[in-house]
């Protein structure tokens, strides 16, 4: 597999005007609603990761963002396949937190070959690995979206570098321990952090 430049953008706030640095980039990973696309982040999204549960889903398939989708190469479901029977009783419950939208959100997509999901397996490996860096501030459920994209792209060997992560959030991801596995990442050279004031900070 080809080595790509792979820009994560995340939600957290970016004033600083990248859009240029963006389209530099052979890969541009946004989430959800892409922080609205503001002109100073840019425009171009090859990979859209997106919650598929809970109200951040049922927001996304009510009003899904309007984008170019020419350049987009994948969509990726963060949660795993929902079981019928437990969504029909989560509807039944009105269990929103954990009701799935995903083909409400698929249905925005043009070409639903490029989708894909997350399978449980692979979050909880990830989580487990977090675990060894330290106790979590809160019982965590899952990684963040933003953590797992990254290593995603790492473990195909593609060249990272991400912007826009304030490791802040829902409660449920570790967000310090992920603040550790980032810098681990910095320190042996799989991920930088692209510097505002210029290029990529490697």
């Amino acid at each position: 597999m080809k080595t790509q430049s792979v820009l994560v953008l995340g939600n957290g706030p970016i004033n600083m005007d990248i859009s240029s640095e963006v389209n530099h980039f052979d890969r541009v990973v946004r989430f959800n609603f892409c922080s609205g696309f503001p002109e100073h982040l840019g425009e171009k999204c090859t990979d859209l990761w997106l919650s598929s549960r809970g109200k951040q889903a049922k927001k996304l398939a009510e009003n899904f963002p309007k984008f170019n989708m020419e350049n987009l190469q994948s969509v990726v479901l963060t949660e795993p396949a929902p079981n019928p029977f437990k969504q029909y009783l989560f509807k039944t419950i009105k269990r929103k937190g954990k009701i799935d939208f995903s083909n409400d959100i698929i249905n925005n997509i043009e070409n639903k070959h490029i989708v894909s999901r997350l399978d449980k397996q692979y979050r909880r490996d990830h989580l487990i690995d977090l675990l060894k860096l330290g106790k979590p501030d809160h019982k965590p459920i899952c990684p963040s979206s933003g953590l797992l994209a990254i290593a995603h792209f790492i473990e195909r060997g593609h060249k990272v570098t991400i912007a826009g992560f304030g490791f802040q959030g829902w409660k449920r991801h570790p967000w310090r321990l992920e603040k550790k596995k980032v810098s681990q990442w910095v320190e042996r050279g799989n991920v930088c952090w692209l510097n505002l004031d210029s290029t990529p900070n490697c």
